[in-house]
């Protein structure tokens, strides 16, 4: 059994080993808008972070992997830090998360569509994509993803 010093050891020794640096982390649990060289950072960490893991959608009580098309859609947001916005914080659950906006390819080329990927702030680890129209009503996605 682990003391509780021996225990943080351990949890300080994992973050430092495979997570992303504390003052990243901060940075992602700051309100304030998040930079151009932020959002670089960002993804070149979650690149890391994602590396040998197979990312799954879960829908209910059911967990599959992600199609080709909703693959494509999110590996396109974290694809190049051009174009990148920050979409602020937000709760999934218990986790905070920070978003990544992208303009996205709409089927409909007239209406204005966003790919948004959502990070969690202590992993970097995608665990939402939004694709959202601009006009409501024309078929908004949800996508609830684990690793």
């Amino acid at each position: 059994m682990l003391t509780a010093g021996a225990a943080i050891g351990v949890a300080l020794g994992a973050i430092r080993c495979g997570g992303p640096d504390r003052s990243l982390t901060r940075r992602l649990e700051s309100p304030a808008r998040l930079s151009q060289d932020d959002i670089a950072r960002i993804l070149e960490t979650t690149g890391r972070a994602m590396a040998g893991r197979t990312p799954l959608v879960r829908q209910g009580a059911v967990t599959r992997p992600l199609d080709e098309k909703e693959r494509a859609q999110v590996f396109d947001v974290l694809a190049d830090p051009r174009g990148l916005e920050d979409a602020g914080i937000q709760h999934i659950g218990d986790e905070t998360v920070r978003g990544l906006r992208a303009p996205a390819t709409s089927p409909q080329s007239e209406i204005e569509a966003t790919g948004t990927v959502w990070l969690d702030v202590h992993t970097l680890l995608p665990r939402r994509y939004d694709f959202v129209y601009a006009m409501p009503g024309f078929g908004d996605v949800t996508l609830d993803l684990t690793f």
